[in-house]
């Protein structure tokens, strides 16, 4: 997908076709957001079993019902949103409760009194929902529809609202906040609907992105006491997206700046030495629309977002004919669609799909400013999502969920110069250039480029919750989950080559040498030859598709001793199998039989006691296992299956245009010259790439922390 919003929304929506067929089986469910629970009452304070409770969401005519059990309390699982409470029983009087708002990841309390009645009556009562939480013992918090709505944030990052809680601080990249951890594998995970889309490749890859104006509201939790959350050891993000109501809406913005409204720079001059207006033009537009296709039963939500930055990169260098201007247009794209379908007040089902594109035509990392025009990359993100809900009220104290969901993400880069006689060329490399390595000054980038690197991850999830009474009140939630990734692409390693010319002073004649910037046969490599200490190259099969498997289950019991105390009590398991590639064999860099590491109990403790209506004090302890970041497990499958070689010189005029004096060999030549396996006096030394440390055992563990807290929250 490489076009606009029309091309991403028709993927969309042929792929929610898929869903469509789901949907067509027996509907078991409703995307459980919130909870809401509560105890009936009579006039004398004594409790009401049997009591009808309904939940209407306001916004969308969804109705959520439940019977009070024998001690007059009731749960219902529901969406996030406004709802109107009623509660009726033969000989009393239906009592309702309006405006109380449902937030996600919420246990809503919502506690009505009735009066017995020989005629037919209706009380309605209001209250403030408390804003003390007296049950969870986790530490986070909400951003509500209003504050994701009408807060205005730097760049249209949502995310970034989470630096109005304590503790909180803004991250540096454009990935979110963090809480004194980076931000982006293994410590953060983000949940969108209930479906988790961080990406767990490692390196600089971001995370998926989604329009602002597609976010309803979301919760970010720090500690976490619930066996039923995992797979990361910091921040946890739990986002929904907005859905139809019955009343049809939309929205369209635009955001827009241009040079033509900026004052002169204070120090960039043109020719004539006048301060001059620097070149900037910005524009951004977002549109949603949203409705009923049955009222009160079937809904829609559909959102679309651009962002369009002409840029031009300007390449400063000391030797004036390679400082050109590179000029293209940075490019967003964001799309999404939602259905939600409520069947009955115990049935209902959703499902949503998002893209999200980003392109960048050129990059410069931060280590390559000040160097050569050809070190700028062709930069691209994308990421698709498709999720689906299915869950069943099945009585009064059990709820089941199942959730299925496909993520995929996709990093690339790519060069700018031809080299249409690459020795890759069979593999569909004929761009690209070796890495030249001068005293003080460098051409050419990453010796990794090009990357084309994907990871897609298919997710079943079930949730089995039941409530009993026996010594209290006893919330149980069991559960199990499978994720299958395929982490697929191309990992070039010295493909392009790498030239050692550090040998001498650059020679004064440097812009000669390179007439072209972006085309490689123009170079005349072999004026180097004099200076060039060893030339490294790399061949191989760069392609790899490792297989991951990750299974979890947890048990979790929320048990309301008293009206004061609330323990919650879980454990969980998880286990990833082959994150190393278990299969890859490279001695003595990467042993064999690596085991995976399956003692991964994590036990969760919590509690939370209420002092007064207004004050608790809460805490707990819990274990917590991570993501290994699996791009370390890619480099391991590029050493397997590749060779890169450090050739040095030997003298001859030719030697930096021709390392190998001949054709360039293939990898079971390289194979056979290397000094591990030909001793001979004109063996080559083997090289196993920039920055790659072999994992000791003690690193093919999956990450874990400790965790403790308890504090006080007064209101």
């Amino acid at each position: 997908m490489t076009g606009g919003g029309i091309s991403m929304t028709s993927t969309i929506i042929r792929r929610l076709l898929v869903v469509g067929a789901i949907l067509a089986l027996p509907a078991r469910g409703y995307g459980q957001e919130a909870t809401m629970s509560g105890t009936i009452t009579d006039s004398t304070g004594g409790v009401l079993p049997g009591v009808t409770v309904t939940a209407l969401h306001e916004a969308s005519g969804n109705t959520f019902e439940a019977v009070t059990d024998e001690r007059g309390t009731y749960r219902i699982a529901a969406r996030a949103g406004v709802y109107r409470v009623t509660a009726t029983l033969p000989a009393f009087s239906t009592v309702s409760r309006n405006g109380f708002e449902l937030l996600v990841g919420q246990l809503g309390v919502v506690n009505l009194q009735m009066s017995p009645s020989t005629v037919q009556e209706s009380v309605t009562v209001t209250a403030e929902a408390p804003l003390v939480d007296t049950t969870s013992s986790s530490l986070g918090g909400n951003i509500d529809p209003r504050q994701t709505q009408e807060l205005p944030v730097n760049g249209r990052d949502w995310l970034s609202l989470t630096a109005l809680a304590p503790g909180m601080r803004a991250n540096a990249t454009d990935l979110g906040p963090t809480t004194g951890e980076r931000l982006g594998n293994r410590e953060f995970q983000l949940n969108m609907d209930g479906q988790e889309v961080s990406v767990a490749q490692g390196g600089n890859r971001g995370q998926p992105r989604f329009s602002r104006d597609a976010i309803a509201e979301f919760q970010f939790l720090s500690s976490r006491f619930d066996a039923t959350q995992g797979r990361s050891t910091g921040i946890q993000v739990n986002a929904i997206t907005k859905s139809g109501a019955n009343i049809p809406a939309g929205s369209l913005s635009g955001y827009f700046r241009d040079d033509s409204f900026n004052a002169a720079d204070f120090i960039a001059k043109d020719a004539a030495g006048k301060r001059m207006v620097l070149p900037y033009s910005n524009q951004q537009v977002s549109a949603t629309f949203g409705g009923p296709i049955l009222k009160d039963r079937l809904h829609y939500f559909a959102n679309y977002e651009y962002e369009r930055e002409p840029q031009t990169l300007t390449v400063n260098t000391p030797y004036p004919r390679f400082n050109v201007q590179l000029t293209g247009t940075k490019r967003t794209d964001m799309a999404g669609l939602r259905l939600d379908y409520q069947l009955s007040s115990r049935t209902r089902v959703m499902a949503r799909g998002n893209v999200f594109d980003f392109v960048n035509p050129y990059e410069l990392q931060s280590t390559q400013l000040g160097s050569h025009p050809a070190a700028a990359e062709d930069f691209r993100r994308h990421s698709e999502e498709l999720f689906t809900t299915l869950t069943q009220v099945l009585s009064n104290r059990a709820v089941n969920e199942v959730r299925a969901g496909f993520n995929s993400h996709l990093y690339r880069t790519g060069n700018h110069t031809s080299r249409p006689d690459h020795p890759q060329a069979a593999n569909g490399i004929v761009y690209g250039h070796p890495r030249i390595m001068f005293r003080g000054f460098n051409i050419g980038g990453n010796v990794r480029t090009p990357q084309d690197n994907s990871a897609n991850v298919y997710q079943l999830r079930d949730d089995f919750s039941l409530s009993f009474n026996k010594g209290g009140r006893h919330d149980l939630k069991l559960g199990g989950e499978t994720l299958y990734a395929i982490n697929a692409g191309f990992g070039c390693l010295y493909c392009m080559g790498r030239i050692d010319a550090q040998g001498g002073p650059i020679p004064a004649n440097i812009e000669d040498l390179f007439p072209v910037w972006n085309d490689v046969s123009t170079w005349n490599l072999a004026a180097l030859s004099p200076i060039t200490r060893r030339y490294t190259f790399g061949n191989g099969q760069f392609r790899n598709s490792l297989p991951e498997y990750n299974y979890a289950g947890w048990f979790q019991d929320d048990w309301t001793m008293t009206s004061r105390l609330t323990l919650n009590l879980g454990l969980r398991y998880d286990v990833a199998l082959n994150v190393w590639a278990n299969h890859i064999v490279l001695p003595p860099i990467i042993d064999a039989e690596r085991p995976n590491d399956t003692n991964n109990f994590q036990p969760r403790l919590g509690f939370a006691y209420t002092l007064t209506d207004r004050t608790v004090i809460r805490g707990g302890y819990g274990r917590y296992y991570g993501d290994i970041i699996t791009g370390l497990a890619g480099q391991m499958n590029s050493l397997s299956n590749t060779a890169a070689a450090e050739i040095p010189n030997d003298c001859r005029p030719d030697f930096a245009a021709n390392p190998f004096n001949g054709p360039w060999p293939t990898r079971e030549q390289l194979e056979q010259r290397f000094c591990s396996t030909a001793r001979t006096p004109t063996c080559i030394r083997r090289d196993t790439g920039e920055n790659f440390v072999a994992p000791p055992a003690e690193f093919t563990k999956m990450p874990y922390s400790h965790q403790v807290s308890i504090g006080m929250q007064h209101q």
